[in-house]
């Protein structure tokens, strides 16, 4: 192999290597991109669901609220019955 064809050669590969690295840069940039916008969806989906358990919670808070209200004037139906 003479000196032209070694240098042929080293370039072929370096533009080997820098075309698949380039490509690979891409794939990656991609999967990144992918992965931010599930982050996103993840976070709004949490959100969402914090909402959810905070009007459960406000509810069952009132329901707790009448259930003591009842108990209460049961209480004093009893003792004016007895």
């Amino acid at each position: 192999m003479n000196d032209q064809q070694f240098d042929d050669l080293k370039q072929f590969i370096a533009t080997t290597v820098g075309q698949t690295e380039a490509r690979l840069e891409q794939r990656i940039e991609g999967v990144e991109n992918r992965l931010e916008r599930l982050d996103r969806k993840m976070d709004d989906g949490f959100a969402g669901i914090s909402e959810v358990v905070e009007t459960i919670n406000t509810r069952l808070d009132d329901q707790d609220k009448h259930d003591k209200e009842i108990e209460r004037q049961l209480t004093t139906l009893k003792t004016r019955t007895a």
